[in-house]
């Protein structure tokens, strides 16, 4: 064993890793112990077409397909997954819950015709003071798994925004309105675009985000994928 193995041993067992649902000690297991990792309360939109996360958009953007990972439930692990990962600096976080849900909707072949996969953008300024694009992580872990390729400089926030946390729907539409630009740098005339966020709430954000494209590429097929869905 070398020293730096053996440092890591004396680091790990002074200060052994925690759930980041519940914080109890873990054992064996990575990022979440057992009981939270089977409460996680993960959606079936990949298995049907027309859905709770699908229905946010009819009649106001045209999309092949939507989905998110889990329900978010106040109080619950999820909760406090996206807490730590939104703001509490942990990036690895949204690359893990990329894996696992690429690993699930993998299984209907949620990725076939996927040509590129593209965060919500983060405006600079909020980048800057948070230190990463939540968002780009989510997209790093869903790439990572299903070898389609991620770009963050396609889809571009010019305008910065205030939260949309508090919002209405009719705010957040007005909240975002025109703040995205489309770069021409690559041609997605044709091409299928997977779209991701971190929690969809009314959706207005993904819409502006899926109308900016379409607007400069009108040949365009979208779909979108997110972490989490809030009740309605």
């Amino acid at each position: 064993m070398n020293v730096k193995t053996a440092i890591k041993k004396i680091i790990k067992h002074l200060f052994p890793e925690a759930c980041v649902g519940c914080n109890i000690r873990l054992s064996h297991e990575n990022l979440l112990c057992t009981d939270c990792m089977y409460d996680l309360p993960i959606t079936d939109h990949h298995m049907i077409s027309n859905n709770s996360f699908t229905n946010h958009f009819l009649g106001r953007v045209n999309i092949e397909k939507g989905a998110a990972y889990l329900h978010f439930r106040k109080e619950g692990a999820v909760q406090e997954l996206m807490h730590k990962f939104k703001y509490g600096g942990k990036f690895f976080i949204g690359v893990f819950l990329g894996n696992m849900a690429a690993e699930l909707v993998e299984k209907v072949d949620y990725f076939k015709d996927i040509d590129i996969i593209i965060p919500v953008p983060l405006h600079k300024v909020k980048k800057s003071i948070r230190g990463y694009n939540q968002c780009e992580a989510f997209a790093q872990g869903l790439s990572e798994y299903s070898n389609i390729p991620c770009s963050v400089d396609i889809l571009l926030k010019i305008k910065n925004t205030s939260s949309q946390t508090k919002k209405s729907r009719i705010q957040r539409i007005e909240n975002v309105e025109k703040s995205f630009f489309v770069t021409t740098k690559v041609d997605l005339n044709n091409k299928h675009i997977l779209i991701v966020d971190d929690v969809v709430t009314t959706g207005a954000t993904l819409e502006a985000c899926a109308l900016a494209l379409m607007k400069v590429y009108p040949g365009v097929k979208i779909s979108m994928y997110t972490i989490a869905i809030a009740n309605s």
